[in-house]
């Protein structure tokens, strides 16, 4: 044993022999760090560096051990609702500037936040140009969708030139990435979905706070509105469900129905046309209020056979309620025009469009927009803003001719709750 371990401390003696430390020197071999590598690339068994993703890594000193090289992990595709989409529907990698409250139409702007029992949301107001403090106005409340907010849903769908032609008032909520990282309206949580409950509480309680303020305009109750696109679309809907009592009418642009899912897997799948919602007689209790429609046959986001859903949806509504109430007006089958696109074709021609119409006591109470070629974009809208597509129709216009025709009387007495 002690000759053994003399053997042994005589053989480690050569340190100044062990130059095989400069000689490996490989870390001046991998040179490829500097050399462009194809993304995704996987190193050579000879020491080659090691592409994971966009990030480029070289080897250790113990290379030559040939280790197998390590796999590129495969790469995660961002959510949809992150993406900004072009006025076809496709990707882009460029954001229009950030919209500033000067850049979104020449009327004034006020800023408030309510606080109630369910929550508390930061919201907007949009006054237009020329309006009276005692002239009682319309008032629109506008939902932006995921990954936008209200100044964004603003610029894009130009609701605030809209309103300074014909005085109406424009109230943008907030939704908070605290409530939601992309800030999706959470139409999908069965939390959100009921009357007193979570953010159709909140957004009830913010349409009741503005009626109710007097000192900067005078909300005429028996005209105020929804709209919304996307996750804003849906919570529409939901508010429509939900507070049939507070709006006039609703607009919904790019959106599932009512309780199509109840989680966020199932709001990918009623995104894509794969759900089914509950029967009416397990929801209903009120018939929505009239309702326009707009969707787009290129939607990838969400599936346009959504569009005729949520026009079932709300038929099975009224249907439902009438059989409670005998005087209430039968509905017969839609009357259906096609136009087709507008030539040449450019960055501003309308496309074409096919447009459903239902009437109730000669009176339209449902109308579906379905446009050709249009993407989860709103229809004949900015730049300025994103999810946005510049062509027509002009889906604000025409849901603001829709809304204009019409009045509630339920609405005119705005009860609690």
């Amino acid at each position: 044993m002690r000759a053994a371990t003399v053997a042994s401390a005589k053989a480690t003696a050569p340190k100044k022999a062990t130059a095989p430390k400069k000689a490996t020197a490989p870390k001046k071999a991998t040179a490829p760090k500097k050399a462009t590598v194809p993304k995704g690339a996987t190193a050579s068994k000879s020491g080659a560096a090691t592409v994971v993703g966009p990030t480029v890594t070289r080897p250790k000193a113990s290379a030559p051990s040939r280790t197998t090289p390590t796999r590129t992990p495969t790469r995660t595709k961002p959510k949809p609702a992150t993406r900004r989409r072009s006025a076809s529907g496709s990707r882009t990698g460029r954001r229009p500037p950030v919209p500033t409250l000067s850049s979104t139409g020449k009327g004034t702007w006020r800023q408030s936040r309510f606080t109630g029992v369910a929550g508390t949301r930061a919201y907007r107001v949009y006054v237009p140009l020329g309006l009276r403090r005692t002239t009682r106005a319309p008032m629109v409340l506008a939902l932006h969708g995921c990954g936008q907010d209200g100044l964004d849903f603003a610029a894009g769908t130009r609701f605030n030139d809209l309103a300074d032609k014909h005085k109406f008032v424009v109230v943008y909520p907030d939704q908070p990435m605290t409530q939601n990282g992309q800030r999706c309206w959470n139409w999908f949580r069965t939390g959100h979905q009921f009357r007193t409950q979570g953010e159709p509480a909140i957004l009830a309680g913010i349409v009741r706070r503005v009626i109710q303020e007097t000192a900067h305009w005078r909300i005429d109750p028996q005209r105020v509105y929804v709209t919304g696109i996307s996750a804003g679309g849906a919570m529409s809907v939901v508010l429509a469900a939900t507070y049939p009592e507070l709006f006039a009418a609703v607009g919904v642009h790019s959106a599932p129905p009512y309780r199509s899912a109840t989680s966020p897997a199932g709001a990918l799948a009623a995104m894509q046309g794969r759900a089914v919602q509950p029967p009416v007689e397990a929801t209903a209790t009120d018939a929505m209020p009239p309702m326009i429609v707009f969707h787009g046959t290129l939607d990838g986001t969400v599936r346009s056979v959504n569009a005729q859903r949520l026009a079932d949806q709300w038929l099975a509504y009224y249907r439902n309620d009438a059989r409670r109430h005998h005087d209430a007006a039968t509905i017969g089958k839609p009357r259906t025009a096609t136009t087709a696109a507008g030539t040449p074709t450019t960055t501003r021609s309308r496309r074409g469009s096919r447009v459903s119409r239902w009437y109730a006591g000669g009176q339209k109470v449902l109308e579906l927009w379905i446009i050709d070629g249009l993407g989860h974009a709103w229809s004949g809208g900015s730049k300025a803003g994103t999810y946005s597509d510049t062509r027509g129709p002009r889906a604000s216009t025409e849901m603001w001719r829709f809304f204009s025709s019409h009045r509630s009387e339920a609405a005119a007495v705005v009860r609690a709750g």
